[in-house]
Formats: structure tokens, C-alpha cells, sequence
């Protein structure tokens, strides 16, 4: 399964992206609606690549290489059209066995890594739109895919304005809060457990 689904005869994807304090209000009205979880929440990476000019984002278009739990997707996005909080762009997307081994043979060609960014995705389908609630270090995101005025209808039970919405994406909302580095979740600081392993070594001798 992809990290998203929408119809296999559009390549074009339509969604609406919106920033909320907090997750669990959307999901009860998403369960009293009656959704279908599509699949539960999963750690995802991504790394943008592009050629050595920037000549992909300089176009407006991203190459993107995503580990989604045991899968592996690619994705072409093409240039976003955005009308009434809505975004639309191309998108041409497959799935790969290993996502490492593509980023290799990218690397291989030429292909530069770009941008880094990491979340936590949950999918549920409702009515005709898919609806993705995304934990990121940025905060929380719900994302809804589907025709125009289905996103308008499932944004409105939601509790959600598509005034709201925003059409920049992870990276470009990560660069506009001033971050240069990756966009990644805080990893444990393995020294601070370092003191406690040797104080039982030092017990052990004693």
C-alpha cells in the first residue's frame, strides 16, 4: 500500500493541509463518522533529491524517495495549482522494494540528496476523501485528499475552515520557520545512559 491512496486513474493529487493544536478531536469526529482506518500510525522518512542545480525545485516540481514502516515508495510531484485553500499538482508515484537501495542508484546517476523530513502518519478513509493525521516536528497536520468538494465536505465535519489551509509543503514550512537542518524528530541522548552503565559495572566489581 502506498502512504497515500487515491484513484489508480488520477495522476493528479488534490488535498487540503491544516494545521490543528491537536489530533485527538479530529480522529473522534473521524470514528463518529464512522472511518475506516486505512493504516495505523508508521514512522516515515523522506529525502528529496534533486539534480546538482536545484533545477527540479527551481521548476517547482520533487523527487521524493519515502520509507513508509516496511515499504518503500517513489514519487514525482509535479507543479501545484492551489484555488480556494486546495492544492493540485501531478503526481506520479510506485513502489519500490528498498528504498535505501534506490537512493543509491540515484546517487549513482547523478541525483543529490536535498532535504530530509520525518513523521508519523495515520490514514482513514472517509467518505471519498482519505484523511492523513501527521505528528511531525513541526507539530500537528491533518492532510484531506479527494475531489474539491469532497474536501470541502469532510473538512467542514471535521471542525476545520480550508481558510486555514496551507499550501506549502513540510520542507518549505520547515525553511519558513527558520530551520536550515534536517527536519527530524530529536534522537535519545545515548550519553545520558552512559553514566548508569557504569556505575552497575562499578557496583558488579565492588
Amino acid at each position: 500500500m502506498s502512504s497515500k491512496r487515491k484513484p489508480a486513474s488520477s495522476p493528479v493529487e488534490t488535498e487540503a493541509k491544516i494545521r490543528v493544536p491537536s489530533l485527538l478531536p479530529v480522529k473522534r469526529k473521524i470514528r463518529k463518522s464512522g472511518g475506516r482506518l486505512l493504516q495505523a500510525r508508521t514512522f516515515e522518512a523522506n529525502t528529496l533529491f534533486d539534480v546538482p542545480d536545484g533545477g527540479l525545485r527551481a521548476s517547482g516540481r520533487s523527487f521524493r524517495v519515502r520509507r513508509y514502516g516496511a515499504q518503500g515508495v517513489v514519487t514525482l510531484k509535479g507543479v501545484a495549482r492551489v484555488s480556494g485553500g486546495v492544492k493540485s499538482r501531478e503526481e506520479l508515484e510506485t513502489q519500490v522494494a528498498s528504498p535505501e537501495v534506490f537512493s543509491e542508484i540515484l546517487h549513482a546517476l547523478g541525483f543529490v540528496p536535498q532535504f530530509r523530513y520525518e513523521k508519523f502518519r495515520e490514514m482513514w478513509k472517509v467518505g471519498s476523501t482519505v484523511v492523513c493525521l501527521d505528528e511531525t516536528p513541526l507539530g500537528a497536520f491533518v492532510e484531506i485528499e479527494g475531489a474539491l468538494s469532497a474536501i470541502g465536505r469532510v473538512a467542514r465535519f471535521l471542525g476545520l475552515d480550508l481558510k486555514d489551509s496551507l499550501s506549502d509543503s513540510y520542507p518549505a514550512l520547515w525553511s519558513g520557520a527558520g530551520r536550515l537542518d534536517a527536519m527530524v524528530f530529536p534522537r535519545p541522548a545515548r550519553t545520558r545512559r552512559a553514566p548508569r552503565r557504569a556505575a552497575a559495572r562499578a557496583r558488579k566489581r565492588a
